[in-house]
This record gives structure tokens, sequence and C-alpha cells, in this order.
């Protein structure tokens, strides 16, 4: 069984009322909405990997929400603490390949005017529009909770 490393993102707009999607063009989930992301490269910081998927998907800048606030970056002289993210899972790709996904969550840093070279793909969505919108059902499930988590319910 091989496994790779991946990060999505669920990325907010500043003022927290809308959710990053892209239009899936590649198997699997061809024309599903999906959070940005992709493969960790060998060698790379998960949190590095998540910002740069979205850059490189989106043209946007973000910044990691930690999931565990209060808990200390910095645990000892040798050990430092990746901000959390929602969760980790593994997905099941094929019969000989799975990724283990870093769910991570974050906010468009200073804009969240999606670039004239990503506006096809990629798209703000509102609360009330994720229910209506082709996603699989754990990612509709994640952005729902993570609207109310926003919203303090």
């Amino acid at each position: 069984m091989r496994y790779e490393f991946v990060v999505n993102v669920f990325v907010f707009n500043k003022d927290g009322t809308s959710l990053l999607f892209i239009k899936r063009e590649k198997k699997p989930y061809i024309g599903f909405y999906l959070p940005p992301g992709g493969h960790i490269e060998e060698g790379e910081h998960p949190v590095k990997a998540a910002m740069r998927e979205v850059k490189e998907e989106t043209g946007l800048d973000i910044e990691i929400i930690d999931f565990r606030p209060g808990i200390p970056i910095v645990l000892d002289a040798t050990t430092v603490r990746i901000p959390s993210p929602l969760h980790v899972q593994i997905e099941y790709i094929d019969n000989t390949h799975r990724h283990i996904d870093f769910i991570f969550v974050a906010e468009a840093k200073e804009d969240d005017n999606i670039p004239d070279k990503f506006k096809d793909r990629v798209k703000w969505f509102h609360f009330n529009e994720i229910k209506s919108k082709k996603m699989p059902k754990n990612v509709k499930d994640i952005a729902i909770f993570l609207f109310r988590w926003k919203r303090g319910e």
C-alpha cells in the first residue's frame, strides 16, 4: 500500500461569510467543488504546503487558523508544534493508494478578490449556497460545521 501526504484547505474570506472552492477538472470528482489542496512535496512542511497549494490553485495568500489555540507552538528546545489542522483523515484513492489528508482551515490574508486567471474555476460560497453545490458529502459536512463554528454556534 502506498500512502501519500496531502493537504486540503478550507479558506474563509476576510469577514468569515464565505468559503473558497475549486471546480475539479480531473478524476476523481470531475465537476465537483472541493477545497484547494494537493500533495505535500518531499521535505515540505505541511503548513507551507497548504499555503503553496492555495496560492497555486487560487492566487490567494492565506493565514492558517490554529484549531488548538492556547497550546504553545514551541514545546521545548527541540519540539515545535504546527498549527493544528481541523483533523487528519485517510482517503482511499484506489486498491494500492491512500492519501493521508491534513485538513486545514485558513483565512484569506488581505484580499479575497480572485485573480482573473482563476475565476472560471474558483468560487466563494456562502453558507446558504453549500447545500445546492455538487460536493462530496464529507466536504459539505465540514463546510457546514465550519460556518457554524465561525458563527459561534
